[in-house]
């Protein structure tokens, strides 16, 4: 777990966890479809709440959730996730801010941890299928060095990250 501050608002980010599955589902639940667009590459209507769990506490082996809560953990403001994949030594990331948490830097921070996340997995590389839409993400994502690998005719675009390992 881990306290920071943006602003003069307190949150919190730490691992999603299987008594984390109502909080994920309001967060779910209130996202716009454009932002499960964005997100999932297509519209989810609703979630049950064997979904939720499933998507909390599926493979934690490979699959690694976390969220930024608000300072009292009430809410979920943030999600995102790194899924391992141990036969290439990569990564790929997907993450959502809340709609009405946006532009106050949640999303960076959720990126630069989950850029850790995957280099203390020894991932050589991480990759991002991002809307050619989300004009935002895309640049976000440029900006901590992430370049466009591959445009998709399907409104997608394909960014990675190579990650420098130590050769020591």
């Amino acid at each position: 777990m881990l306290q920071f501050s943006k602003g003069e608002k307190e949150f919190i980010l730490r691992y999603l966890t299987s008594s984390d599955v109502d909080k994920y589902l309001i967060f779910f639940n209130d996202l716009s479809e454009e932002s499960i667009r964005c997100r999932f590459g297509y519209l989810i209507s609703r979630l049950s709440e064997s979904d939720a769990e499933e998507r909390i506490c599926g493979n934690t082996d490979v699959d690694k959730a976390i969220a930024i809560f608000d300072e009292r953990q009430n809410r979920i403001l943030a999600i995102g996730r790194v899924y391992l994949d141990p036969k290439t030594n990569s990564a790929e990331i997907a993450f959502v801010v809340s709609e009405s948490m946006r532009r106050m830097g949640l999303g960076r921070f959720l990126l630069l941890q989950l850029i850790q996340i995957a280099e203390e997995e020894k991932c050589l590389s991480i990759s991002a299928f991002i809307a050619t839409s989300n004009a935002p993400v895309i640049e976000l994502l440029k900006s901590v060095g992430f370049m466009i690998a591959s445009p998709n005719p399907d409104n997608e675009l394909e960014l990675i990250l190579e990650l420098i390992r130590d050769q020591a």
